[in-house]
């Protein structure tokens, strides 16, 4: 019951952000937003850290975190943003960083041996339609910009793939912190470089970066970070199909923009994407990427709790 409060948290926290990105459009910045946004939450992370005086972090764990925070943060946030500078289109981000659970799971098969079933690959595919019907036609282009949101939905693919690999030996916070200080000082340096630093802070726009701050920047990437230690990276993965609609929904209660008809069957079929795909749980090991069942895509085999390391 625990791991699907996290879970439910995950998808409504990490929705937030869009709304977020949206009540920031008036500083006119989206440098300076994600700069300041990084500074004043790295500042909360670091004092609550001092507070309850957690353990030391090991030097090994240090770069790796800082690889975490780079992937997930720096490189998923500025393609992101970087995408729509460029004229690329909501839709058009969306649908590609939607291939994320589906690379998850494939590297998942190849790297760890994890059973990857038919219904599994099914439901990824409904979960990519789930995402277009989601986003409507948002579909905008503009040639290179295209790359930026591939670079995305390689960081944070790469992110949740590198939490894998290794047991993290800290603790949730102080990973955190260290993810998102060093995010904060390449927001901070790219800003000050292109000249975005300054910003106009109307009441607006510091309710803006206080909802960034405290819901997806606090909230979102701390129960990202939970889900990815509790529940693997290809579950956390599958519940980013989740997260169009809900940000619709989202949209819904701020701005009073009803879903259409097509918004409320792309919620559905997100949910039914991740049953669908949902992997089963490992006989005898943590949970990770259906390594424990049958039927799986490419040569049949039997795998009885493979790929069960994390």
């Amino acid at each position: 019951m625990r791991d699907l409060g996290w879970a439910a948290g995950f998808v409504v926290l990490w929705s937030s952000g869009f709304v977020g990105a949206v009540l920031a459009q008036p500083a006119d910045s989206p440098a300076g937003v994600l700069a300041w946004r990084y500074v004043a939450t790295a500042a909360i992370l670091a004092t609550a850290v001092l507070i309850t005086r957690r353990t030391a972090i090991t030097g090994r764990e240090l770069v790796r975190q800082s690889g975490v925070g780079l992937l997930a943060h720096v490189v998923f946030l500025g393609g992101v943003f970087g995408a729509s500078s460029q004229g690329v289109g909501a839709g058009t981000v969306a649908l590609v960083c939607a291939v994320q659970p589906m690379l998850v799971m494939l590297v998942g098969r190849f790297a760890w041996g994890d059973s990857l079933r038919r219904r599994q690959v099914f439901g990824a595919a409904v979960g990519l339609a789930a995402v277009a019907l989601s986003v409507g036609g948002g579909f905008g282009s503009s040639g290179a910009g295209l790359l930026l949101p591939v670079a995305s939905l390689l960081g944070l693919s790469g992110a949740a793939l590198l939490e894998r690999r290794r047991p993290p030996t800290a603790d949730t916070l102080t990973c955190l912190c260290v993810q998102v200080v060093v995010s904060a000082a390449v927001f901070l340096a790219f800003a000050a470089a292109t000249g975005g630093l300054a910003l106009d802070l109307t009441p607006s726009v510091a309710g803006a970066l206080a909802w960034l701050v405290v819901l997806s920047g606090l909230g979102g990437y701390t129960a990202f970070v939970v889900c990815l230690r509790r529940l693997g990276s290809s579950r956390t993965s599958l519940l980013l199909y989740l997260t169009p609609p809900v940000t619709t929904l989202w949209a819904w209660a701020m701005f009073s923009d009803a879903p259409g008809a097509a918004q409320w069957s792309a919620l559905a079929l997100a949910g039914v994407a991740v049953v669908l795909s949902w992997p089963a749980p490992a006989r005898g090991g943590p949970a990770e990427s259906g390594a424990a069942d049958v039927g799986e895509v490419g040569g049949g085999r039997r795998l009885d709790g493979a790929g069960a390391r994390r």
